[in-house]
């Protein structure tokens, strides 16, 4: 077994941490295909770490409903983000008797869903094949944080940070440039959408950067790299907070989700530290 499926194990009982494999997290999505939703991605980590130790055994799983309380979605949506995971594929080489083989299949491979959505009700399902596969051989993974999944609003702040996740637990790393067309792959910008540099910052990075700042323990931030005149890529560099940073970032997930982008853009109330026991809080104006 690879090296994540044993941290999956050994942290089962930090409720907070959600463990995922690397090959899941650094993914990218191929020309003409589409990403993940918000709703999707959120789901297969909730399932993914609902299977436990269990991650990479031919076996059905279980999670309670009520256990994805936090997920806020109807019966209707929730098959039509199953049906989403079963149409996303994974891909990985793998060795046999006649050499090296490439292997494919979809996420999941059956979810059964009681209707009743009463007490005892559960989701049952089973991951495919090919995802235990790539679970039983991972050797490099991230810890996400639980609250932090489940309050992103957007899909490209999500995928951002597990874009960061993955390489912030690198201890000598804290910069990645990529090519502009990669950026997009692994954000999972559709074919065809903000082909324009001006666009690709002004939608995906900057508001994905300034979700991920407010609700993640990363500090992002991005530089543009050019030849000549044209962007050509993106230099990501990123940080851990410190104490300060950490305890603002606590206090944003307790707090409620009214009013979050007004603080996250400075256009409202917004939570600081003073030093005392109490937050103190400031009042900023609209502009503009």
């Amino acid at each position: 077994m690879g090296k994540t499926i044993q941290v999956i194990t050994d942290r089962a009982n930090r409720p907070d941490d959600l463990i995922a494999p690397g090959e899941v997290l650094d993914l990218k999505f191929r020309d003409g295909a589409k990403m993940l939703s918000l709703r999707a991605s959120k789901l297969l980590h909730l399932l993914v770490d609902a299977t436990g130790a269990d991650a990479c055994a031919d076996k059905v799983h279980s999670i309670p409903i009520e256990r994805l309380n936090s997920f806020h979605v109807s019966l209707e949506e929730f098959v039509e983000t199953c049906r989403e995971l079963f149409g996303t594929t994974v891909r990985m080489e793998i060795d046999t008797k006649r050499g090296k083989a490439l292997k494919i299949g979809p996420m999941l491979s059956d979810v059964e869903r009681d209707l009743d959505d009463g007490d005892g009700s559960e989701v049952r399902f089973q991951l495919s094949p090919v995802l235990r596969l790539v679970l039983a051989r991972s050797n490099h993974w991230a810890a996400l944080s639980r609250r932090a999944v489940m309050a992103f609003e957007s899909r490209y702040a999500l995928r951002l940070y597990e874009v960061i996740a993955i390489r912030a637990g690198l201890s000598s790393k804290a910069s990645e440039t990529f090519a502009l067309d990669d950026l997009r792959s692994r954000m999972g910008v559709p074919p065809g959408k903000l082909k324009r540099w001006a666009d690709i910052r002004r939608y995906v990075l900057d508001a994905a950067i300034a979700e991920v700042n407010q609700l993640s323990g990363f500090t992002v931030s991005y530089e543009p790299v050019k030849r000549g005149r044209s962007v050509t890529g993106v230099r990501l560099t990123w940080a851990v907070h410190g104490a300060q940073g950490r305890t603002a970032v606590a206090r944003e997930l307790e707090a409620s989700r009214v009013g979050r982008k007004a603080r996250r853009d400075g256009t409202a109330e917004a939570i600081v530290e003073d030093g005392d026991d109490l937050p103190t809080i400031l009042t900023f104006p609209r502009t503009g």
